[in-house]
């Protein structure tokens, strides 16, 4: 995928990511070619192909630009009161993201947003700090797997719950509420 800053290349990548999200609104992933793609975008196949290399790539695009979350920056740590602000962002972000979140559930790919998020909350070195190799790779895998799939679940139960309904749940799930000895 490219990465570079070339202005008409990152235009055209832009067009190639609002065309794909547009075109999911008409019909599955699978059933969009690169053809319809790129005649969408009005670019050339030539240039979809140095610009992505395939069509994951261009939603992988899109949600890195459009649908990242990313923690606070004045939080310092995923503990207790700050991992209660974390929960509540996260929620209030799966209700804003809820048109886009649709689209990735109704085309079985939630895990191209897990993968995105989980290479936001590694990379944020506000997020976490103090806690480094393994411990870190483990954590960071076990809160973005969690929280893709209470976002997957809101879809999947018709988006009824609220932000302080999914706010409790995520807190009280990763706090271990529901365990009991």
């Amino acid at each position: 995928m490219y990465n570079g800053e070339n202005k008409t290349a990152l235009l055209s990548q832009k067009l190639i990511s609002d065309a794909l999200l547009r075109l999911l609104h008409e019909k599955p992933f699978a059933q969009i070619s690169v053809s319809d793609l790129c005649r969408a975008a009005e670019v050339s196949r030539q240039t979809f192909y140095s610009l992505f290399g395939s069509k994951e790539n261009v939603i992988v695009y899109a949600l890195q630009n459009n649908c990242r979350y990313e923690p606070e920056p004045e939080r310092k740590a995923c503990r207790s009161a700050c991992f209660r602000d974390f929960c509540r962002g996260y929620s209030q972000y799966i209700i804003s993201k809820r048109e886009i979140l649709e689209l990735l559930v109704k085309n079985d790919m939630m895990h191209c947003l897990y993968d995105v998020q989980y290479e936001s909350f590694l990379r944020c070195d506000h997020f976490i700090n103090g806690i480094e190799g393994e411990d870190r790779l483990y954590l960071v895998d076990f809160i973005a797997g969690g929280m893709n799939s209470i976002a997957k679940n809101y879809v999947l139960t018709g988006c009824r719950a609220d932000g302080a309904f999914l706010e409790k749940l995520m807190y009280r799930l990763f706090g271990g509420a529901y365990f009991t000895e």
